[in-house]
């Protein structure tokens, strides 16, 4: 018997149905683990955010805080919890330290719906009881066109502000004493000089130098040097008002600015109690110290009217108080230009120095920490000059800065360096990187890009075997056409550092944009690491950040194993001193050379 047609078709839709719905239920089985996955992926990341320094928000159309998770300054998301931001507007936090400026443009940007990035201030967490530095960053959100509100994310830049902070104190300030160094007193003096125009008053710059300091250092140890240092810094501070400044220049040097001091009989009630005060014994480790000083005055705006010509003239008052016997101040007249005779020497001798050959180049290596392993030499220039036998860089490279002639000395220097370099690869050794300074001198010159091109090219001495090392005062000057020349010397492969860091303008925004890669750490701060905690907190914190700016650290003046084994825990990278070498002529170099890669590939050898 034949089944009916209209049966058949029934139980052919039934069948139909029966599959639909199976595939219905195997989509939403589907759809129910990925939900269920997508919600444990939610719950994992979340859990990722609240323990990472990260947190993310979520504000809606009243740009009222709808969504906040992670971080950890937050102690609750509850909207019913007083500390939550949950429902108010970022303004309506406790947050501080935002110039009112910086309000505006932000909100502004919120009115305008603009993304923003890095929007930095200061929060107080209920959850650790302190301020927290906290960086922002947002994009508006759209749906079919309408506003919707602002998602975003932020993090906790408090440790990182306050590296900054410190590095910043510490390139304005004295490491030792804790006073004005010579950057700020500088700015300083701008304003004292400013001051005194408007009020048609005039103001003193005494200049004054400890005397017989070095005796000290030799006889009791740099500890209680620098322990009378501090104390003579601190007795300075009770001799003057506070609208005075004090400032440490270097070593046992101080520079005193008096305001409203119109002329020598204003000034000698101070400068008499400072000579009475500085004269007071004190004690170190039950030994009593007493110092005198030599004290040089110049006045704005008889003597000078900028802070170098006051400077200079207080100095060579401050040398006539030493000439006729110390423990004295001697105010500056025109006939002190007088003694400045051997300035004028120095400078003669200069103009020939090149000529006739009496220019040198020393060199001392720069070892790797971790490795010991040589990576690089700096070249160091001396003059042996007829006259005043072996002078040193100190003594006369100002004189060369004041003239001009530190340019073809420079060009010079630059010039043997890489010639120096390329021999000793002609000669088989390991290609090294060498170190030339450039002077602040140098880089006000428009040619000072051509002379490195030059002494590569004539060389033959690869870009990348050259490092050139930029002194802080060069960021005084132009900064874009710093910055720019830099960038275009990089390009062809040559390497930079900062030279003597700490002890200059540091200024951190620059040390950002300048595509340097290494911070040389002044000697005074590698010779007092074991000395001083100030010390010790200026290294690490210059290590830290050059880390964290993925730049590398080399040490000055490292003389001691303790030092370096101290430098290698701090994490610096690399040391240079008379630990490893002294500097040296290139002839006897050449042998240090040829020595040190010999025994380290004989170590290399397998035993």
């Amino acid at each position: 018997m034949n089944e009916h047609p209209d049966t058949q078709a029934l139980a052919q839709a039934r069948a139909q149905l029966q599959r639909e719905i199976a595939e219905r239920h195997a989509v939403e089985a589907r759809y129910q683990a990925q939900m269920a996955q997508l919600r444990a992926e939610q719950v994992r990341l979340r859990e990722l955010a609240e323990m990472s320094s990260e947190w993310f928000w979520e504000m809606d159309e009243e740009l009222r805080f709808s969504k906040v998770y992670g971080g950890g300054l937050l102690v609750s998301s509850s909207s019913t919890d007083v500390e939550s931001p949950l429902g108010k507007r970022r303004w309506e936090l406790p947050i501080t330290n935002v110039a009112p400026e910086k309000w505006t443009e932000h909100r502004q940007m919120l009115e305008t719906r603009q993304p923003f990035k890095d929007f930095v201030y200061q929060i107080h967490s209920p959850l650790t009881g302190q301020l927290h530095w906290c960086s922002i960053s947002g994009k508006p959100i759209f749906e079919n066109g309408k506003f919707k509100g602002y998602h975003g994310m932020g993090v906790d830049i408090t440790e990182r502000k306050r590296v900054e902070m410190r590095v910043e104190f510490l390139a304005y300030h004295d490491a030792l004493t804790g006073l004005p160094n010579r950057a700020l007193l500088q700015d300083r003096m701008q304003q004292a000089i400013a001051q005194a125009e408007r009020a048609q008053d005039g103001l003193a710059l005494a200049f004054i130098d400890l005397d017989n300091f070095k005796r000290i250092n030799d006889s009791l140890g740099h500890a209680a040097g620098d322990a009378l240092l501090r104390e003579i810094a601190t007795r300075l501070k009770g001799c003057v008002r506070e609208s005075d400044t004090v400032s440490r220049q270097s070593g046992d040097e101080f520079i005193v600015v008096l305001s409203g001091v119109d002329g020598v009989q204003r000034c000698i009630p101070t400068l008499d109690k400072i000579m009475r005060t500085l004269q007071e014994p004190m004690h170190f480790e039950g030994k009593e110290i007493s110092a005198s000083a030599s004290i040089g005055v110049a006045f704005y705006p008889q003597d000078g009217t900028t802070f170098d010509e006051l400077r200079k003239k207080a100095d060579l008052a401050m040398y006539r108080s030493k000439d006729t016997g110390r423990n004295a101040y001697y105010f500056y007249d025109e006939a002190m230009n007088n003694d400045a005779e051997e300035h004028l020497l120095l400078r003669n001798g200069l103009r020939l120095a090149i000529e006739r050959g009496e220019l040198v180049l020393h060199y001392q290596p720069q070892m790797d920490i971790r490795s010991g392993r040589m990576v690089g030499v700096e070249a160091l220039l001396r003059w042996q000059s007829p006259t005043f036998g072996l002078v040193e860089p100190g003594r006369f490279i100002p004189v060369a800065e004041d003239s001009g002639l530190i340019v073809p000395i420079g060009a010079w220097v630059l010039e043997q360096a890489c010639r120096q370099a390329r021999a000793w690869q002609d000669d088989g050794l390991p290609a090294l990187t060498v170190a030339v300074n450039l002077s602040a001198v140098q880089f006000r010159r428009d040619d000072v890009e051509a002379t490195v091109d030059q002494a590569l090219e004539r060389s033959g001495l690869p870009p990348h075997c050259l490092e050139l090392e930029l002194t802080e005062s060069i960021l005084l000057q132009d900064v874009e056409q710093v910055l720019a020349l830099v960038q275009r010397l990089r390009q062809r492969g040559m390497h930079f550092s900062i030279d003597d860091f700490g002890t200059g303008y540091s200024s951190l925004a620059y040390l950002k944009r300048l595509d340097i890669d290494k911070l040389k750490i002044d000697r005074s701060f590698v010779h007092d690491l074991d000395q001083t905690a100030d010390a010790a907190a200026i290294v690490e914190a210059i290590v830290e950040m050059a880390h964290k700016l993925g730049l590398r650290t080399i040490a000055e003046g490292v003389e001691s194993p303790e030092l370096l084994d101290r430098l290698r825990d701090i994490g610096c990278d690399e040391a240079q001193g008379y630990l490893h070498a002294r500097p040296m002529p290139a002839q006897d170099f050449s042998r240090y050379l040829h020595a040190h890669f010999h025994n380290s590939a004989r170590a290399a050898q397998p035993a």
